[in-house]
């Protein structure tokens, strides 16, 4: 009886550990996503300026994006609410790095305040900067799973061992 519970904990530890470093692979498919998103909102504001001259809600008009509507960003601009504004509401909500958070914050919040060619300008340097963001992001993801995965499943292998 003994014996069965204890390969019954390390099978336990072993699934546990599987599951979390499947979860860890989620999270950051998502943080890559919202990335993605983040990059796909400010082309379409750019576009809608260049086009349109559009400004408030009708920049968000027509666009759609998954991750961003999920962690409440797109309700929040189609609520009326500034692009700044509603990134510091959902910014909570989303994956990324609290300090990628503080520098795409303090970009947003300059926007607003120029002419044409300079909110264009502005956009451009924030999406160029999230380009580069993104890049950074998906080289090390590869990495990070795997050294998570080692890492758990490695710890999942000495409990075993120690059970035993």
């Amino acid at each position: 009886m003994n014996t069965f519970l204890r390969l019954g904990g390390a099978a336990l530890v072993a699934i546990g550990a599987l599951f979390v470093s499947k979860e860890y692979e989620k999270y950051l498919v998502k943080r890559g996503d919202e990335y993605r998103g983040l990059l796909a909102l400010l082309s379409h504001a750019e576009g809608q300026i260049s086009k349109f001259l559009a400004y408030g809600s009708a920049l968000w008009r027509n666009f759609d994006d998954e991750s961003l509507e999920r962690c409440g960003l797109l309700p929040e601009l189609r609520d009326g609410k500034g692009l700044s504004e509603a990134f510091e509401v959902c910014a909570p909500k989303m994956s990324l790095p609290r300090a990628v958070v503080k520098e795409i914050s303090k970009s947003l919040s300059s926007l607003g305040n120029d002419y044409l060619e300079g909110e264009l300008s502005a956009l451009r340097e924030i999406r160029e900067r999230l380009t580069e963001l993104l890049k950074n992001e998906e080289e090390q993801r590869e990495k990070n799973i795997k050294v998570v995965r080692a890492l758990l499943l490695g710890g999942a292998l000495c409990a075993i061992i120690l059970a035993l």
